[in-house]
């Protein structure tokens, strides 16, 4: 019934077939059939084809104010939706789990409003498995966390920075007085000295016998400890397994057990005497730090401008106050 619309509306706005003909670039009998089709469909005349110039029947006004009426939603809408894409031109949201949203993204988030004043961020916390199913939703653009199971048909993916494995493992433990030369302080590793040849890489095999304290299964961290653990000949005695590494790094703290840990946690937590570090003797005891985005939707400019801003900087220069 709406489907000739338009031929309709240039007719009553030209009060002519011949000139809405004009108009429309199509012939006058072509258009005195379209309206006549019209009225067959509704069952009145929209025209009283016997004043010149031709005007409206009540039918007519009824269907003229209908016209107006959807050409009025139909520009509420276009209004809604572009603003609506001018906002996801110029906002972003990122995930991540608990301890880049604690430690890490607030200060991203700071030094990119500075340079992008226009732009706004916003964060979600979730742990890996709800990070990625929004990904997928399209809940969240971009999702900064470690080595992750994403589809690689659904999700592009990044390496942003690579980090240390090391083991924090609590200092009253009596294994520590057998390994004083591989052992590190918290000040060793958070200055970056550990680093340096002249400390040595410890075999896992000396922890044999040691209980440790792992991520759940699915996580990264669970996969490279285990792995490293059975190269070194052994598995691990777990007392509990958790969602965060910074849990198992403050569980180590209380004396509760030994954990794998990215070294760069030294930069967001609190000095400590409670722990010796240890360099990890092994080629899997690394994790990248990844961005993730869908890889169909192509991301709007302020989440390029995002991604290539945290290109030009490393993890570590984003230390919270």
């Amino acid at each position: 019934m709406l489907k000739n619309m338009d031929y309709v509306y240039e007719v009553y706005l030209n009060r002519s077939f011949s000139k809405a003909a004009e108009k429309l670039y199509i012939s006058q009998p072509a258009l005195s059939a379209t309206i006549k089709k019209v009225e067959a469909e509704i069952g009145l005349p929209i025209f009283d084809r016997s004043s010149n110039p031709i005007q409206l029947t009540p039918a007519g006004r009824y269907y003229i104010e209908s016209i107006e009426y959807i050409m009025h939603l139909e520009k509420e809408m276009r209004s809604y939706f572009n603003s609506l894409a001018d906002h996801k031109q110029t906002s972003i949201n990122v995930g991540g789990a608990s301890f880049f949203c604690t430690y890490i993204l607030p200060t991203v988030v700071q030094e990119f409003k500075l340079k992008y004043p226009d732009y706004m961020v916003h964060l979600l916390e979730a742990n890996a498995d709800d990070l990625m199913k929004d990904l997928r939703s399209g809940t969240v653009d971009i999702v900064i966390d470690v080595e992750m199971k994403g589809d690689p048909k659904v999700f592009d993916s990044y390496a942003w920075e690579r980090e240390n494995i090391i083991l924090a493992v609590p200092s009253y433990y009596k294994i520590n007085n057998a390994l004083e030369k591989y052992r590190l302080t918290f000040k060793d590793v958070v200055n970056g000295q550990y680093l340096s040849e002249k400390y040595p890489k410890v075999n896992l095999k000396a922890f044999e016998k040691e209980n440790f304290l792992l991520l759940k299964k699915g996580n990264d961290m669970y996969q490279r400890s285990l792995k490293m653990c059975k190269k070194a000949g052994f598995t691990p005695s777990v007392t509990m397994y958790l969602d965060q590494m910074l849990t198992s790094y403050y569980i180590a703290c209380n004396g509760k057990g030994i954990a794998f840990v990215r070294a760069g946690v030294t930069h967001y937590v609190e000095a400590t005497d409670k722990l010796f570090f240890y360099k990890i003797n092994d080629i899997n005891a690394y994790q990248n730090i990844m961005l993730y985005y869908k890889k169909p939707q192509p991301l709007s400019k302020a989440g390029m401008d995002f991604i290539t801003f945290l290109n030009k900087r490393s993890l570590s220069s984003f230390k919270s106050e």
